[in-house]
């Protein structure tokens, strides 16, 4: 039997439900938590015999020029069934979200690789570090503004072998 998926509006109506005034909006596949009830919300989903969602299969930050969101897929075994959860992090220069590693402790990684590549703080974190690039490593490179590095610097290679050389792109300092 195949993994059911609940929808937007069925994990709205769970979180609404156990934690009143969680929910910030819906999609059809997604329920959009607000990041002050995250925890507490993901929590009681969690421990909730009518939701029993015990595992976090994956959490994951997206970049959409203006904002980032990060994506939580919460599982249950018991119920053969699966949710998508997310919240909104508006502040580009500052971009911070509550950490779920108290409530899923295999969070821990995971937020760190959001940090080290899109530079979300996750506040909460026991020990928040980059685990792919170096500490001082400047910038991160899964924003979609990385081209625009401190300093000038431009990532990648600037021409291959056996081409006309492009004109440098434009960029802009990234503090």
């Amino acid at each position: 039997m195949p993994t059911r998926e609940w929808t937007g509006e069925e994990v709205a109506a769970a979180a609404e439900r156990l934690v009143p005034g969680s929910v910030a909006r819906t999609t059809a596949g997604a329920c959009y938590l607000k990041a002050e009830k995250l925890v507490e919300a993901i929590e009681a989903l969690r421990s909730s015999p009518d939701t029993d969602f015990v595992h976090l299969t994956n959490l994951c930050g997206v970049d959409y020029w203006d904002h980032f969101e990060v994506v939580y897929h919460l599982q249950s075994f018991v119920r053969n069934q699966i949710c998508c959860l997310k919240i909104e992090v508006w502040d580009r220069e500052k971009a911070v979200a509550p950490s779920v590693v108290p409530v899923f402790h295999g969070a821990w990684m995971q937020e760190c690789e959001a940090y080290d590549l899109l530079g979300i703080r996750f506040e909460g974190h026991p020990n928040l570090h980059r685990i792919f690039l170096w500490e001082g490593y400047p910038g991160w490179p899964l924003r979609k503004d990385f081209l625009s590095m401190p300093g000038g610097l431009q990532p990648g290679l600037n021409e291959f072998a056996g081409t006309a050389r492009r004109p440098e792109p434009a960029t802009r300092l990234v503090q």
